[in-house]
């Protein structure tokens, strides 16, 4: 079986002959590549070029039908790595011609007249959306689409928290359904000083549902409000944890150098009552910025 060679005579690439890519481009294909609703568009343009009165009833009929009656042989190419002989077929513009009548000039007028009415409900819908997105960014200083916005959306799949390694507040995230099926990791992490603009993949604010029945819909600004201000109280508790852990281990050993102290006096040994003092004034004068983990525990040792 001959193997096509990148880059041989004829070829565009290694898998598709120059003639191949005229016929694609002149909208013919192979038979697989005919699905029913590529034939459906093909006809509904045909009959909007040449004025001809489409009827959507050819819609309820079934691929093998719609092709039989709307499809001919057009030409043959070799395709595929292996120069295989490919039939492309195109529209039977007879056949569309003879399934569909004329339109009158007053059908002209009025398909034109819907179509300029249908654009303009379009463009206007399109402003409407694109205002109130900006709308939002305004709002919540925030993209749409963004890590923080996903975080006051979905506050299940995200987590604060401080790094080990330079202090910095981070959000730990689990990437939508769809992404993950697209083949992305699942759990992303993003800094909070970054979170305003690093975006969710396969998430935004303003689109609903998944796959096919995704759809941009409109969303309450008040009901989001405390949402993001719910999610920033989070942030606000999660930044303090460290902080609070040391505070309350600076508390215990407080306590425990008390009753060192304590039991240091009753036994009358002055030399150790002040070396537990300066041990614990030490520990109480520690800087306030030393490097912290997600845990509490200082990293500059």
């Amino acid at each position: 079986m001959t193997q096509v060679v990148y880059g041989q005579k004829g070829y565009l690439g290694s898998s598709m002959s120059v003639r191949a890519a005229e016929a694609y481009e002149q909208g013919e294909m192979p038979i697989s590549r005919w699905t029913k609703t590529a034939i459906i568009h093909a006809v509904k343009d045909y009959c909007f070029d040449f004025d001809l009165a489409y009827d959507p009833d050819i819609e309820k009929k079934t691929k093998a039908e719609l092709a039989k009656e709307f499809l001919e042989y057009k030409s043959w190419h070799h395709s595929s790595r292996t120069a295989r002989e490919v039939e492309f077929f195109g529209l039977n513009e007879d056949a569309v011609c003879r399934s569909f009548e004329q339109m009158s000039e007053e059908q002209i007028i009025e398909r034109d007249r819907q179509m300029a009415d249908e654009r303009a409900a379009l463009e206007a819908r399109l402003q409407s959306m694109q205002s109130r997105e900006k709308e939002f960014e305004k709002k919540f200083e925030c993209d749409p689409s963004s890590v923080l916005a996903y975080e006051a959306i979905h506050p299940e799949m995200c987590e604060r928290f401080i790094s080990r390694r330079k202090n910095t507040e981070m959000i730990k995230y689990r990437l939508p359904t769809e992404a993950v099926k697209a083949g992305m990791k699942e759990e992303q992490v993003c800094p909070v000083a970054h979170a305003s603009q690093s975006r969710v993949a396969y998430f935004h604010v303003f689109m609903q549902g998944t796959g096919k029945k995704r759809h941009w819909e409109n969303v309450d600004f008040e009901a989001l409000t405390e949402k993001f201000d719910k999610a920033a109280e989070k942030g606000k508790r999660a930044k303090m944890q460290p902080k609070a852990r040391l505070d309350a281990k600076k508390t215990c050993v407080d306590e425990a150098m008390r009753v060192m102290r304590e039991q240091t006096d009753n036994s009358g040994d002055k030399a150790k009552c002040a070396r537990i003092t300066d041990i614990s004034h030490n520990f109480s004068m520690r800087p306030k910025d030393e490097s912290l983990t997600h845990d509490g525990e200082n990293t500059n040792r």
